[in-house]
């Protein structure tokens, strides 16, 4: 079986996860919070499962296991983009780039180490889960805030799947607001701020059978 992932705040970058690691390893109770406890899948309590390293970033990953359906899963903090090797502040900022109408070459020539290749791949797969993760957020947002009128945020931008997706992360974010006033939230990490409440909502809610987890 393909490891799972779940994305979780363990720190904003390398030296943060670091310093986590380092504390849990040593057996620190409240850095062992951090981790999920139950299995997305089936609900039944993880354990631990050692772990693989990202070669790119050089860091290591903390795997669980469900002793119930046998899956493994990979704990990712939340400045790792899931399935691909780099930092997820690199594909935030290729989409905050193409929504503000770059081309293909101009956004290339922007980001500079990232291809071309990488860069369409990066944003297909973001346009291709877009209509799930508003479905989530739109789902979440109307739960904790029953007044907000989600409709008139999200209508403009019906044709065009990442305007929706970027708007869907906002209103998500104004319904947090109301319940966390001094709710930070970075302009260059809305995707990895994003992937947590996803990976979140999958644990809580379970994933449609068939279906991969969303992850942008």
């Amino acid at each position: 079986m393909i490891p799972l992932i779940i994305v979780r705040n363990l720190g904003s970058n390398v030296k943060q996860y670091r310093d986590w690691l380092s504390r849990y390893e040593a057996g620190d109770e409240q850095a062992r919070r951090a981790l999920p406890r139950r299995c997305p899948k089936c609900g039944r309590r993880m354990q631990g499962h050692g772990c693989y390293r990202r070669r790119r970033i050089g860091v290591k990953i903390c795997r669980l296991r469900c002793p119930g359906c046998r899956r493994s899963h990979a704990i990712l903090p939340w400045f790792l983009a899931p399935h691909r090797p780099g930092l997820m502040i690199l594909v935030d900022r290729a989409f905050r780039l193409r929504l503000k109408g770059y081309s293909w070459y101009r956004l290339a020539n922007a980001m500079g180490q990232v291809s071309l290749r990488t860069l369409q791949r990066w944003i297909r797969r973001i346009g291709k889960v877009a209509e799930r993760a508003v479905a989530i957020l739109s789902r979440d947002a109307r739960r904790l805030d029953p007044e907000l009128d989600l409709d008139t945020l999200l209508r403009p931008f019906g044709g065009d799947s990442l305007r929706l997706l970027d708007a869907a992360i906002g209103a998500f974010f104004l319904a947090c607001r109301r319940l966390d006033p001094g709710l930070d939230f970075p302009a260059s990490r809305r995707l990895a701020w994003c992937n947590v409440h996803l990976s979140t909502a999958a644990a809580a809610n379970g994933t449609p059978r068939g279906e991969a987890p969303v992850w942008l």
